[in-house]
């Protein structure tokens, strides 16, 4: 086929032998490489996912106390208002209590307006006659006072089991002889009486 002669074909077949071994050889090492790279690799690429999913959990977990933080000054912000089972609660424990009130309020404040509103929906779906008067110009919170103590008690205890806080106050009425429920200003979260 070629004209070369045998010693040429020996090295030739030598380097060739030679040159598979090498190659063989610089495969296997490669290869080994390859498996032992990828092992050293996957432990980072591993590190790394756990990394980023304990950031992940944090990012989460501080989202979730911005959301509660959020919710939490919502309510702090919301305007106090009577649902419509609070207000057939109140009526419940009212009914059939032969009781005038005055529904007194801050008339500056409108959030106290319609909580007076809504206050004096459910006195009136209780059957009680209601009066109002819009001349404080300070008050805070909700409280009754004026009238007979029992009455007083009744009232705020209707407020109370309705989930709604109000304030016995032995304080005279502004209406001087009425029984009144005083709506003032929505009281900060920090106030204490």
């Amino acid at each position: 086929m070629f004209n070369v002669s045998l010693p040429v074909a020996d090295a030739v077949f030598t380097w060739a032998n030679v040159v598979l071994v090498l190659g063989a050889v610089l495969a296997f090492v490669g290869t080994a490489g390859v498996f032992w790279s990828t092992g050293i690799r996957e432990r980072y690429a591993d590190e790394r996912i756990a990394a980023n999913e304990a950031e992940t959990a944090k990012a989460k977990a501080e989202t979730a106390r911005a959301l509660l933080e959020q919710e939490r000054l919502k309510a702090q912000m919301a305007w106090r208002r009577i649902a419509p089972s609070q207000a057939q609660r109140i009526a419940e424990e009212l009914r059939g209590e032969p009781l005038e009130v005055w529904v007194t309020f801050v008339g500056n404040d409108p959030e106290a307006t319609v909580f007076r509103e809504d206050i004096n929906s459910a006195l009136v779906a209780a059957g009680i006659k209601t009066k109002f008067f819009s001349g404080y110009e300070r008050a805070v919170g909700l409280s009754v006072k004026g009238g007979p103590p029992e009455q007083r008690a009744r009232l705020v205890n209707a407020f109370n089991a309705a989930g709604v806080p109000a304030l016995d106050s032995p304080e005279p009425s502004f209406m001087k002889t009425g029984l009144e429920v005083l709506v003032g200003t929505k009281p900060p979260p920090e106030f204490q009486r």
